[in-house]
């Protein structure tokens, strides 16, 4: 996980990440592919996947949300404690990455050929808990998301 960073960097220092007021990635285009790589990786290790973003908005959320940033900041030099252009950086990745996922997700394992019933007997994908699975299979299923 992440070996190339160890590769970039010498005697353990971390790599710091700037970003600009206004903007949501780091100007240096190394910063931004590592910031990009290591969010990634720890969110689909440590985040759950919900139908919505508005779900990780209450206080459940954030605080996994809140994981995953901490898991950043142990590689990466990146102020998420205060509320600036970081950690809006980071969460819009987060953001992103979630919709990714379950875009991939419902490419890999949807089908409308399928009853609903038949999707919620399918084993889950890994690393994912069974009530996920099945909300986004109900999710998927409704008209308005077809």
């Amino acid at each position: 996980m992440g070996h190339g960073l160890e590769k970039l960097l010498k005697k353990g220092h971390k790599l710091p990440i700037e970003v600009a007021e206004g903007k949501k990635r780091p100007a240096v285009p190394l910063q931004a592919a590592k910031l990009a790589s290591e969010t990634g990786i720890f969110l689909r290790d440590q985040l759950p996947i919900y139908t919505s973003w508005k779900t990780y908005e209450n206080d459940a959320g954030k605080a996994q949300v809140q994981k995953v940033l901490d898991k950043v900041v142990t590689r990466l030099d990146v102020d998420i404690k205060n509320d600036g252009p970081c950690k809006l950086a980071c969460t819009d990745i987060v953001k992103r990455g979630v919709r990714q996922q379950r875009y991939h997700l419902k490419r890999k394992y949807y089908d409308e050929s399928l009853t609903k019933e038949q999707l919620l007997a399918m084993e889950p994908p890994p690393k994912m808990k069974k009530q996920e699975w099945v909300n986004l299979v109900e999710y998927w299923c409704e008209p308005k998301n077809q």
